[in-house]
């Protein structure tokens, strides 16, 4: 019993450390003075590298070979990482934060439908109503955006929300297969894609240290944390704590930019949230 509950106790600091620390991702991105090219490509390529010194530091058994050669679903992952990477930093900056962070927020969801097209698992009820529930809610985002000219940045954050969705199944269906080195290799594709329109070196000053930190350490550790957290508990559980997320960027993006969610976004995140929440707490009572 008492093991069991260190397990546990260990699963949940991993997910609420983890998540916390990537709660700031969004603010940077905006106080870092570089085009949406550039940042990709700062946040592409050095997160790489911090996440193969994560992988090597996690596991300390793993060959070189393994991180190199990733196979064939390592690379369909790595291809939907990187695609979620580059849509989600161009929401960022073209729609408010609370507006991407509520619609990236819906890729568990998203995750268990496509595991049912896809690979025919079977998808509880309660699944299909919170679906029902949560577009609604996006229906509230999205029309609020139509208002503010926000719709290509919501749309990017929902085409991120699909890519990690994929990536989600991919990794549920290949838990035999060490996926943190497929998210290093999407961060070097999506460097490697952006690298023609990016201006690395327009990056200087208090703008370089902000993507060193954000990049070598708070993406990486962060990730690399939440990538753990379902060795200790559920992922329902992990799922409940990363909507933490969805209320902490926001709240950092108003404390420092003032940036406030219109109403819409607070009627249709609060849906939404609700929803997941629900879904989740059911999901681990079935358990």
């Amino acid at each position: 019993m008492i093991t069991h509950l260190k397990t546990r106790t260990k699963g949940v600091a991993l997910s609420l450390v983890g998540i916390t620390l990537l709660s700031p991702d969004s603010l940077l991105l905006r106080l870092i003075n570089a085009d949406v090219w550039t940042l990709v490509f700062w946040r592409g390529g050095l997160s790489a590298i911090g996440l193969i010194c994560m992988t090597l530091l996690i596991d300390k058994k793993i060959r070189y070979r393994e991180i190199i050669f990733i196979g064939k679903h390592g690379v369909a992952v790595a291809v939907g990482f990187a695609v979620s990477a580059l849509a989600f930093v161009f929401a960022i900056m073209n729609t408010a934060v609370s507006n991407a962070l509520v619609i990236m927020s819906i890729s568990p969801l998203l995750a268990a439908i496509l595991s049912y097209v896809l690979f025919r698992e079977a998808t509880a009820s309660r699944t299909w109503l919170a679906a029902t529930a949560i577009t609604v809610g996006l229906g509230s985002v999205f029309l609020g955006s139509l208002e503010t000219n926000r719709l290509a940045g919501d749309l990017s954050a929902l085409i991120a929300s699909m890519a990690l969705a994929f990536c989600f199944v991919m990794i549920r269906k290949h838990r035999e297969v060490n996926m943190l080195p497929s998210l290093a290799w999407s961060g070097f594709l999506v460097c490697l894609l952006v690298s023609p329109l990016a201006a690395p070196l327009s990056v200087t000053g208090m703008s370089l240290l902000l993507t060193l930190l954000l990049c070598l350490f708070i993406v990486p550790v962060g990730m690399g944390m939440i990538t753990l957290s379902p060795r200790y508990i559920s992922a329902p559980e992990v799922s409940l704590i990363m909507r933490l997320e969805v209320l902490l960027a926001p709240f950092w993006v108003w404390l420092v930019l003032g940036e406030v969610p219109s109403i819409q976004t607070l009627i249709g995140g609060a849906i939404i949230l609700a929803s997941l929440t629900l879904l989740s707490v059911l999901s681990m009572r079935s358990r």
